[in-house]
């Protein structure tokens, strides 16, 4: 059969996914082969063809950006309004549901608590740790700082439960156990604090659904649940996940790419993508592997360079695009004399730059450079900056990456992930650079056409060394 969607006809590996139906599935989608398309085109089958209603099809997506995109794509195709759910709205309709009142913790109550208990160097914590040290607004105190808050999110957004601390510590190396007693300390007292104040923050939300779910049901009648960005959930949006398929009986289809894997700061854990079919039992693998967006001499670079990370699933993308030398590494001396010389000579098509972190677009602009709502003025074209994680799931005409040096915040970034991570981090660390790798392959797959790779050529990354290395001969370059 054929199926058109959003005025595109699906090929074949599209339309096997869009079409499997009465099964669980994962479709491991490549960067540009059309994830969205399917996932629309399966919500068309199942509604045309399989007679399912609407509203008996639970679409989860990750922001609220792409839940709207969804329902206007659905909508486009149906003629139909669609309600597509990120994991917290979904939560905070179950909790409505059961007529339970809750408030939202600011965001940063975590961060409060934390500077609250170390504020003084009386503080009991600050000298165990620091033994009377002074080491107060210094950076190495900040990041210890930034570490707590992160171990503490990732053990609650791994669904583990107040017991499992004191299992940690136990197992803990003994150089371990005090730091990782101070930090469970203050996880109780950011515990006791939400419960004070009738708060509860994100995570406590989906884990508060997936408890009432469990107990109680849930009021709907879903025949199928499609989760989009598949490989950025935690574990406690998976076990709600569970809860509604064990409830209602649906069927489950997830859909993403362990290659665009770049969220484990923020608790997601790859596991559950790599390791769905057990999860999920019984359960089929199925590929999009036909790439719309990137060059073939493109995909071949950014796929051999990913797949060095032993955990990434193999697969191998195609596409009928043919680009000689897509990567321009353009070697600069001066950065911001330099840089504008680069726009004036990429300035006659969209172009979107990429940096690793917020302040790096400032490191580049001189005085004729003006930037406005991200976007750098004085150019004909649409000229606009973004950070790579800001950027997974878009793409553009051309694509320029800066902060490409060895340094300490650049890309890959040298900043120590401290060890203490490893007892909420699975499969910690494996590979060196690992997330970092992840993150350089959707900076390079966002381009419909050329990457260009803004570096100092007295102190390139060793990402750039590498790629010198291994893909020379998809390489042109360019001394500014």
């Amino acid at each position: 059969m054929k199926l058109d969607v959003l005025g595109y006809e699906l090929d074949q590996e599209q339309l096997k996914a869009a079409t499997r139906i009465k099964e669980n599935n994962i479709i491991i989608a490549g960067a540009g082969t059309g994830k969205s398309t399917t996932m629309v085109g399966k919500i068309k089958y199942l509604v045309l063809y399989e007679h399912i209603a609407l509203e008996d099809i639970l679409c989860i997506t990750f922001t609220n950006n792409a839940a709207n995109s969804l329902e206007d794509k659905i909508k486009k195709e149906l003629n139909k309004e669609a309600k597509v759910y990120t994991f917290h709205k979904l939560a905070l309709e179950i909790l409505k549901s059961y007529q339970i009142d809750y408030k939202i913790a600011h965001e940063d109550l975590l961060e409060y608590m934390i500077n609250e208990v170390f504020e003084s160097t009386d503080s009991i914590y600050f000298k165990k740790l620091f033994m009377n040290k002074y080491y107060k607004n210094t950076l190495e105190f900040l990041q210890f700082k930034e570490m707590i808050a992160r171990f503490i999110r990732l053990y609650i957004a791994n669904y583990y439960d107040k017991k499992y601390f004191s299992e940690i510590i136990s197992r803990a190396k003994e150089k371990d156990q005090a730091i990782l007693k101070i930090i469970n300390k203050i996880y109780e007292m950011y515990i006791l604090e939400k419960r004070a104040s009738g708060k509860i923050d994100f995570d406590d939300m989906i884990y508060m659904a997936t408890r009432l779910v469990e107990k109680k049901g849930i009021n709907k009648t879903y025949q199928y649940i499609i989760v989009d960005e598949y490989q950025d959930t935690s574990m406690v949006r998976e076990k709600l996940v569970q809860v509604i398929r064990k409830k209602t009986g649906a069927y489950v289809t997830v859909v993403g790419d362990d290659f665009q894997s770049i969220y484990r700061f923020s608790g997601c854990d790859l596991n559950n993508f790599l390791d769905f079919k057990q999860n999920f039992d019984p359960a089929y693998e199925l590929y999009i592997t036909n790439t719309y967006r990137n060059s073939k001499e493109l995909i071949r670079v950014a796929g051999d360079f990913i797949m060095k990370n032993p955990r990434q699933m193999k697969k191998t993308l195609k596409s009928n695009k043919s680009i000689s030398k897509p990567i321009i590494i353009c070697y600069y001396k001066n950065i911001k004399k330099d840089f504008e010389k680069l726009l004036r000579k990429i300035s006659s098509t969209n172009l979107m730059i990429l940096g690793r972190n917020n302040h790096d677009i400032y490191t580049v602009l001189n005085e004729n450079l003006k930037l406005e709502n991200n976007q750098i003025l004085n150019f004909d074209k649409h000229i606009y900056y973004k950070t790579i994680h800001k950027a997974k799931g878009l793409e553009e005409d051309n694509v320029l990456i800066i902060n490409l040096t060895a340094d300490i915040n650049s890309l890959p970034s040298k900043i120590k992930s401290e060890k203490i991570l490893k007892y909420v981090i699975k499969h910690y660390d494996i590979y060196p650079n690992e997330e970092e790798r992840r993150l350089f392959y959707v900076a390079l797959t966002r381009t419909k056409n050329y990457c260009y790779l803004f570096v100092f050529k007295n102190n390139p990354s060793i990402f750039i060394k590498e790629l010198k290395k291994n893909y020379r001969e998809y390489i042109s370059i360019i001394n500014l």
